[in-house]
């Protein structure tokens, strides 16, 4: 397929301008925006455009055009403001995958209350640090979930109101203080004016992941919707008569980005309430004609790891993408020639709001590489230090300039946090990576993961990468082990594949492979075989626990 809405990126690039997004919306843009009358009111027109497609994990099944969504979202929003819920004020969700969820957050921003959302796989705890930090003023949950929020909100004083979704109908979970979802839905009206908010109000409120410090809430404005609708447009590629799925949970930003930026282009969306499965999900791809698959690099190995799901799939894939962290070669070949497509790597963190370096349609991709920045982001390799950019080829940490709309208006309440970020204009990520002499990003780990061995920088992800294109092995993860003489060596913790048999013989195997592959300063010296590997709640390798695992077991 050569037609594609980014046909030229160097081209485009250099004539972009963010008011070619704004001019798409509704209203008078920046100075009028309204995020949820963006992605949903202005689509209701038609009453066949299907918003949402949806799969339960008990074989549900429910679909949701533009005009549901507008009249269930409206109801909401009218049962939010009788609830006490002003304007400004934080409505956080804790909920699965289901419908209800994607209603209550486009009704949230209708109001113009603040959005945010807390994982599932999280705890009381988890969940009250966020809701007592921003002074949460409700929560939106289900009846399974109800008793976990409960014990949460003896720490969150500040929160007023409990929405209970019954899906199941028998009452069980409600309590008589809660306000029951569908009730206070079916009883409020479904017609409401979306709040006149600007680019610059507040719409979103979501939380860093917490694994290297306490978890920073990190805000969104209204603008943020233009930033996340390029993505979809030029990286995502969504064209006219595509079903998308993108599997992030609306928990994690990324869910509302590829949610609420599809639907600014009045896409198809398609969602599945369980987790990953690979059975579960090769039935689903061939039960659905889903055209974009977008997910993270542990679910499309593991469905390498277990191909034969796909056996007699009738697959209707035209793009594929994955964030998270970096693919290896390896698995972007297995793509090529199991799913037929070439899964594009992109990259973004919570506070640049948004996959702001991409893979793209009609670029040529580097197996490895992230990409390029999304047209209108200026992003960099610079000297962490001085941050000032360096060279092709040398390693240094990501940077942008903050002038585009997804870019973070700043953490919760902590300006002296937010500023920490920020040395030479440039907002410093936290990530390391080096860009080649023609401009692709390559990626080398966080900051804290880089190895440094007798005088060599390493980064895991090349290591990593080789590792898994071993037959062998499943999956791997490489840190730092103290030694006498180098300072450290690169220990390797590996998952073997199912039909491999652990034995000294299959580890100097691969520390043969490894070593032949890259060099021999960066192979592993040590190698474990392990079960599993800890993993963060969005399935990203939790490397600080295996090296606190790994010097525990140095002393």
């Amino acid at each position: 397929m050569t037609d594609h809405n980014l046909t030229s990126y160097e081209g485009y690039r250099e004539s972009f301008a963010w008011d070619e997004i704004y001019a798409e919306a509704d209203w008078d843009a920046p100075d009028r925006l309204n995020v949820a009358h963006e992605v949903c009111d202005r689509h209701a027109d038609d009453p066949d455009a299907v918003a949402l497609r949806y799969a339960g994990k008990d074989g549900e099944r429910e679909t949701l055009t533009f005009r549901d969504l507008a009249e269930r979202s409206n109801a909401f929003a009218n049962a939010l403001e009788a609830a006490g819920v002003e304007r400004g004020d934080r409505v956080f969700s804790y909920m699965p995958r289901v419908p209800e969820h994607y209603v209550a957050l486009v009704g949230t921003l209708k109001t113009g209350a603040v959005w945010g959302s807390v994982n599932e796989r999280f705890g009381p705890d988890g969940i009250a640090y966020r809701l007592d930090d921003c002074d949460a003023r409700a929560v939106v949950t289900t009846a399974g979930n109800r008793d976990t929020i409960e014990a949460a909100l003896g720490d969150a004083p500040s929160v007023e109101t409990v929405i209970v979704l019954d899906r199941d109908g028998d009452g069980e979970g409600v309590r008589e203080t809660d306000v029951d979802f569908r009730a206070a839905t079916a009883e409020a009206s479904a017609e409401y004016e979306p709040a006149e908010t600007g680019g610059e109000d507040d719409a979103l409120l979501y939380y860093t992941s917490g694994t290297t410090g306490l978890a920073k809430g990190v805000l969104h404005k209204h603008r943020w919707i233009a930033g996340v609708a390029a993505t979809q447009r030029f990286a995502v590629d969504l064209r006219p008569g595509d079903l998308y799925w993108s599997t992030a949970d609306l928990g994690w930003l990324t869910g509302p980005i590829n949610t609420l930026g599809a639907w600014f282009w009045g896409a198809e969306l398609f969602t599945y309430e369980g987790e990953f499965d690979p059975e579960t999900w090769a039935d689903l791809l061939d039960e659905y004609p889903i055209t974009v698959l977008f997910s993270v690099p542990t679910a499309y190995r593991m469905l390498r790891a277990n191909e034969e799901v796909l056996d007699g799939v009738d697959l209707d894939l035209r793009h594929a993408l994955s964030i998270g962290e970096p693919l290896s070669a390896g698995v972007v070949d297995w793509g090529r020639e199991r799913l037929g497509v070439t899964i594009h790597d992109t990259y973004g963190q919570t506070e640049t709001g948004n996959m702001v370096i991409n893979n793209y349609p009609t670029m040529e991709v580097r197996p490895g590489s992230m990409g390029k920045p999304l047209p209108g982001v200026t992003s960099e390799i610079v000297d962490p230090e001085t941050a000032e950019p360096l060279p092709p080829g040398e390693t240094g940490e990501i940077a942008h300039r903050g002038d585009f709309p997804c870019f973070f208006a700043g953490y919760w309440e902590r300006p002296e946090k937010t500023a920490e970020c920020f040395e030479n204009d440039w907002y410093l990520s936290g990530d390391l990576a080096r860009k080649d002499e023609d401009g692709y990003f390559w990626f080398e780990g966080r900051a804290d993961d880089v190895i440094i061995s007798a005088g060599y920088r390493i980064g895991p992800f090349e290591v990593e990468s080789s590792l898994g294109e071993h037959p062998a092995v499943a999956e791997a993860a490489v840190v730092p082990k103290p030694h006498p003489e180098r300072g450290n060596i690169v220990k390797a913790y590996v998952v073997l594949d199912a039909s491999a048999e652990p034995s000294e013989s299959l580890k100097e195997e691969i520390k043969t492979h490894v070593r032949d592959e890259l060099s021999a300063h960066e192979y592993p010296r040590e190698i474990e075989f392990v079960d599993d590997l800890p993993k963060t709640v969005t399935g990203k390798i939790r490397r600080t626990e295996l090296r606190d695992r790994t010097e525990d077991t140095a002393a």
